[in-house]
């Protein structure tokens, strides 16, 4: 009987150390499948603050695998789980009403087209 083994994504758990009483995450996949995961500090002009970013320096993690790939971004004090869209360059993930384009050495745009009109904020990583 072939049975599938189960790998979590990310090794364990998806967390975010900038959001207060988080819940895990856990995807379960089958084979072998290698997940890749890293973390960058980014921070926002004052504009990010007013779409929901922290307002200082703050985590975002980058998940990678099984022909996805994953960013978790904190906005309005929760992980928001933004999944990877075609973009004509850099990295660019969509949730909601939100996308985070991570544009390499252009920098990186958090941006929000909502009915109440469309803002963006120009934010950089920290190292």
């Amino acid at each position: 009987m072939k049975t599938p083994w189960r790998q979590v994504l990310m090794g364990a758990v998806i967390s975010c150390s900038a959001c207060a009483g988080a819940t895990d995450l856990t995807i379960h996949l089958n084979g072998s499948q290698t997940i890749s995961r890293s973390s960058f500090k980014f921070q926002c002009d004052a504009r990010g603050s007013k779409m929901g970013l922290p307002a200082g320096v703050f985590s975002v993690e980058y998940l990678n695998g099984a022909g996805n790939s994953l960013a978790v971004v904190p906005v309005g004090g929760q992980s928001v789980v933004f999944a990877n869209v075609v973009s004509g360059s850099g990295a660019r993930y969509a949730a909601r009403e939100f996308i985070w384009w991570d544009a390499g050495g252009r920098g990186t745009t958090f941006s929000s087209d909502s009915l109440a009109g469309k803002i963006s904020s120009e934010c950089h990583r920290v190292e």
